[in-house]
């Protein structure tokens, strides 16, 4: 069984991939713009929100 966890670090990993694809290939952006983007999505954003969770015991 996948814990909740599991699921929104995974849909926000596939989210920052998708933006980090498109700010590469679709935009005229810096690098670290796009690091900041893997990075802010990727890593940043599901700790936060699991966090957030975890204090208000949403299930």
């Amino acid at each position: 069984m996948v814990s909740r966890e599991n699921k929104i670090v995974g849909g926000f990993i596939i989210v920052a991939l998708v933006l980090g694809y498109a700010s590469t290939m679709l935009t005229d952006v810096p690098s670290t713009v796009t690091l900041a983007i893997l990075l802010g999505v990727g890593v940043i954003a599901p700790m936060l929100v699991t966090n957030y969770l975890d204090r208000t015991g949403a299930a």
